[in-house]
């Protein structure tokens, strides 16, 4: 019996570890965007688009890049690391083309910091939403290993 659960117990061992990490992308509750798309949202982050679709002015907010949720949001959705995208942030801070994107250390700041102001956008784990704030979007990722895989933002 006990070599058995030995068995067991070496087969979970090295079976890859597979978890399912959901982004929510979350708005203002008032603010009439109710979806977005990935290449949306990289635009944004990107600074290619400054604007909701209602012409309601976008402030971005982000978290720590030590974060594994801020790791795939980057990676995947904004396809830069959260450095790069500071040098770049940088450069329009400089030139006066943005204000310098507002860094929260937690889901729960964010959640508070969008519910006050309609031009926010933020991302947070899904399992951390409220009714405060409206979800437009999900990126949905499987990690094996801590691997990336590309998200599906379902809409």
């Amino acid at each position: 019996m006990t070599q058995i659960i030995k068995w067991i117990l070496l087969v979970a061992l090295l079976l890859p570890s597979i978890a399912q990490a959901d982004i929510a992308i979350i708005v203002h509750n008032s603010n009439t965007t109710n979806s977005i798309s990935k290449a949306e949202l990289k635009n944004i982050y990107r600074v290619r688009v400054s604007h909701f679709i209602n012409s309601t002015p976008i402030i971005i907010s982000y978290q720590p890049a030590e974060k594994e949720l801020s790791q795939h949001f980057f990676s995947h959705v904004v396809e830069k690391s959260l450095t790069q995208l500071n040098r770049f942030w940088a450069t329009k801070i400089f030139s006066g083309r943005m204000e310098r994107p507002l860094q929260f250390t937690e889901d729960a700041l964010v959640i508070k910091w969008v519910s006050q102001n309609i031009n926010g956008i933020g991302y947070i784990d899904e399992s951390n939403l409220t009714n405060s704030v409206k979800k437009i979007a999900t990126i949905q990722f499987t990690t094996e290993n801590q691997s990336k895989t590309e998200p599906s933002i379902p809409l």
